[in-house]
């Protein structure tokens, strides 16, 4: 558990729209994504790079983009 006090993920309506894809999958907010709940504006910012970037987001298409991820997760021994 977190030491640091975190927001509900509905206590503002920005907090409440940017972590309704986590409620809707019934899923709570990655722990690297709720840090940022202090932050509204900067959680935005690294969600929108996120998807811009990843999973979907280039020309490789998202089973490729999978595929480099788990590979380099697997070779950094990266358990998550």
């Amino acid at each position: 558990m977190s030491w640091i006090d975190l927001p509900d993920d509905d206590a503002t309506p920005e907090l409440s729209r940017l972590t309704k894809p986590y409620r809707n999958e019934g899923r709570p907010t990655p722990a690297v994504i709720a840090a940022m709940k202090h932050n509204p504006r900067a959680m935005r910012g690294v969600l929108q790079m996120n998807f811009g970037a990843t999973f979907g987001g280039s020309s490789l298409g998202q089973y490729r983009e999978e595929l480099i991820a788990t590979t380099a997760s697997a070779l950094n021994d990266c358990f998550y």
